[in-house]
């Protein structure tokens, strides 16, 4: 509940930003991860050169992997500038939650007497 609580109240809008920039750290940290030497838990002897063996994979990777993400700074500039536009923006949704307490949980189930317009289908039209 209360990480529900915690949603409400942050704009959802930061979330997009946050995954945007987090999607990009968890591709590079899976291109490491293809190398069989790096994709699995190491002895603790190997600790000291832990570091070097994975400079050395991603001095690989830069050098014959495409990019992650693209060099355009043009584009790069228009995805900021949303995402800072987005950032600010009120969230309608959130607002209509808080509005009609829909984040209570104090809804009372009732029998469905009142649907007169639902269909009601036999076996063999299902």
């Amino acid at each position: 509940m209360t990480f529900i609580v915690f949603l409400m109240s942050v704009n959802i809008y930061s979330f997009m930003i946050l995954s945007q920039v987090r999607w990009v750290i968890e591709a590079a940290n899976a291109r490491i991860k293809r190398w069989k030497y790096l994709d699995h838990i190491l002895p603790t002897n190997q600790v000291p050169y832990i570091g070097d063996y994975v400079n050395i994979v991603c001095a690989l990777s830069n050098k014959f992997f495409p990019p992650l993400i693209s060099a355009s700074q043009d584009g790069d500039h228009a995805l900021a500038s949303k995402m800072k536009d987005l950032s600010v923006r009120i969230n309608t949704l959130q607002l209509e939650v808080e509005e009609k307490h829909l984040d209570r949980r104090s809804v009372k189930w009732r029998k469905p007497d009142k649907l007169l317009c639902f269909p009601r289908l036999d076996e063999q039209q299902l």
